[in-house]
Formats: structure tokens, sequence, C-alpha cells
């Protein structure tokens, strides 16, 4: 298969084809129909291909976030590795989110724009549409740890046995220059793994199906990592990226999702997930047990006897 650089200096552009490649049809996705809005290389004949480097493909997500989608952008079109897909899905903005897209038109493997039932709705869509082997969800706000980062992974992990990579991850709470970065441990063996800091093939959605899309389903990410087996994870040396902490995975009904999730998928006991449940939901009334409890049993200090 022959390849050609357009564009040395962005990821994206420097090996494509025109030899059409279609995402995998037996993904179990329903087949998606003609988006509203579309464009990105791939609207102009151009494609990518596996070759000897792994295809790596890159999901971003948008909806009315213009004042930050465009770093988001740039931190995957300035990677040094060469055989990035990079998709876009815009749910219908309209606030000039859909300005800044275009303005990367040509750099941008394939981006749609039309109204979506939330964030794992439009992931998915970036799964269907996706032709590489390796999947990564680069969320606006966020971006690479480096420039270097995907090129790293792709060389120490990417052709190994393992089918999920993920690394401990950068915490930033406000804008990149201003913000202070904080390494998150993250541990597969706790469940404790970010999205964004997270490769892994793309053939794990055919074995454990898709990112459930329900009202109010906040964490269908963690559900996900939760159901694939341990034997699959490696855990990467280098973080893969910083991640924005200003995200809804840090609301209380994540929390509370995730404590259904780990009691009737991870095995956790029942004693366990109901205090737990209390704590989060009930906090003042069970620090009131706690204090009366502690009344009840603490036995009287003669020091404090007048």
């Amino acid at each position: 298969m022959d390849f050609e650089c357009i564009d040395e200096r962005f990821s994206t552009t420097r090996r494509l084809t025109r030899n059409r490649t279609e995402p995998d049809p037996c993904f179990q996705l329903p087949s998606m129909p003609a988006p509203a809005m579309a464009g990105g290389l791939r609207t102009r004949g151009l494609y990518k291909a596996e070759g000897p480097e792994p295809l790596v493909t890159v999901i971003t997500i948008a909806y009315k976030c213009a004042p930050f989608i465009e770093e988001t952008m740039l931190s995957v079109l300035n990677q040094t590795y060469s055989n990035i897909e990079y998709i876009v899905i815009d749910g219908g903005s309209t606030d000039g989110t859909l300005d800044v897209i275009k303005k990367y038109d040509h750099a941008i493997d394939y981006w749609i724009s039309e109204p979506d039932r939330g964030i794992y709705d439009a992931i998915n869509k970036g799964v269907r549409a996706s032709t590489g082997q390796w999947l990564h969800c680069l969320n606006v706000k966020d971006v690479f740890s480096s420039n270097q980062t995907i090129q790293i992974v792709a060389e120490k992990y990417l052709h190994g046995e393992a089918r999920f990579i993920y690394s401990d991850v950068f915490l930033r709470n406000g804008i990149y220059e201003k913000g202070t970065l904080h390494r998150h441990i993250c541990d597969q063996r706790r469940l404790n793994i970010n999205h964004q800091g997270s490769i892994y093939q793309k053939s794990l959605h055919l074995e454990y199906g898709p990112y459930i899309v329900a009202k109010g389903m906040t964490i269908s990410d963690y559900l996900f990592f939760s159901l694939i087996d341990p034997k699959y994870y490696l855990k990467a040396d280098e973080p893969i990226a910083i991640y924005d902490t200003t995200g809804i995975s840090s609301s209380k009904t994540s929390v509370g999702q995730k404590l259904i999730v780990d009691y009737m998928v991870n095995g956790m006991p029942r004693y366990q997930f109901l205090a737990r449940l209390q704590l989060l939901y009930f906090p003042r009334q069970v620090e009131t047990f706690l204090v009366r409890l502690v009344r009840l049993f603490k036995k009287p200090d003669p020091r404090w006897k007048s």
C-alpha cells in the first residue's frame, strides 16, 4: 500500500492513503445514519491504515466548548507519532466550537456535528467511525502529557500481548499554563483507571460491548473497565494524559453509580456497599449516629470531673 504525506506539521497528515478504508463492519454497534454535518480528510478521499506502526485512533467528543477545544486538538495534532487517526464528535454546538473544528478540517481525519444522547452516545459514534486497532479518548480540556506520548506508548507497549494500556495521570484544575499539576496514581487492581490515561484495543468492545447509553448514566466507562479480564491490562510507566478535574466524573451521582457497579460486578461486600452508600448520601445522619455511639460506650475521663 502506498502512503503519502500532505503536511509534515501534523501527526494526522504524515501517513495517508487513497485506498478507501472502512470501519470494522462487525463492530457491535448499530449502523450510523449519515450525520447532519461532516468533514475531514476522509471526506476528501484520504484515509489511514495499519502498518509497521499500529494505527491509534484518538476520539474527542465536544459540545459548546469553544474556549477549550483548540488546546485539546493541538495536543493530538502536535504528536510526534505519525500514524494517528483523529476523530472529533460534536453534539451540535452553536457557540463557535464548530468554527474551531473547521479551522483544522485539513488535519482531522473525520468529524461530525449533530445532536446526540450524551457523552457515551458520542463516544460510541467515534468508536464506530474509527479504523484503528487501538483507541484513545481525549476529552475537551484534557491534553496528552507531552508531544511524544503516543510515540512512547506505541514503541514500548503496543507490540506486546497486553490489550489495555493504562497509566497514572496528571491532574489539573484550570488553565494548563497556570494550573498546578498533581500526579494521580492509577491501579487496575482497585479499578482506579482514568479514561484519558488509557489506550486499548478496539476489539475489546466486540467482547464486552459498547458503552451503555442511558439517561443519567455517567460511569459507562467504569463499567466497561470492570468487565475486562485483568490479564489484558498493563500499566505504562509514563503518564499518558493531563486530566482536568472539573468534569462530571467527580460528581456525587458518578460516585454513587460506581458503588453500584462495585457491588454488582466487582464483588464489593454488602456491608461495605451499604456503609459507603450511607456516607455518600446521608453523611449528617451517619455523623450523628457515630457521635451517639461513641458517647454511649466511652468511659468517663476522671480528668474532666469537677
